[in-house]
């Protein structure tokens, strides 16, 4: 499984905006340029971590975003789900594709999915933050 530039660039995106929250909201052009991204792309992406309540907006001067609950309480498998949609290593498993017959792989499929959304979901902002991962 490999993660689209939307799920990295989100993912570090919403890491400077976890990184900086003691600066109250941060506006896209300082995401992107201390990142090196496109803002315009970066908009599209905070966008869909503000739809899914992962951080709020604030409009204005002083405006940007800022992370809308205490870091802890957002795990990496939130943002990235947010961004990629669900976290799987084949369609058959996440039920997209319904197989006549289940291959000899499907077992080993439905156990890295397991272990890959159990190692996403027990990683939060926090740690990010506090480099303990």
């Amino acid at each position: 499984m490999k993660l689209s530039t939307r799920g990295r660039y989100g993912l570090r995106a919403i890491c400077y905006i976890a990184e900086n929250q003691d600066k109250g909201f941060i506006p896209v052009s300082e995401i992107s340029e201390n990142l090196n991204l496109s803002e315009n792309y970066l908009e599209q992406l905070v966008r869909m971590l503000k739809k899914d309540g992962l951080i709020k907006s604030s409009r204005g001067p002083k405006g940007g975003y800022k992370i809308n609950s205490d870091l802890e309480n957002i795990t990496i498998g939130q943002v990235l789900r947010s961004l990629e949609g669900d976290m799987t290593t084949s369609d058959c498993v996440s039920g997209k594709v319904i197989c006549d017959d289940k291959c000899d792989a499907y077992d080993l499929f439905t156990k890295l999915d397991y272990l890959i959304n159990q190692a996403i979901d027990s990683i939060t902002l926090d740690n990010i933050v506090k480099h303990e991962i």
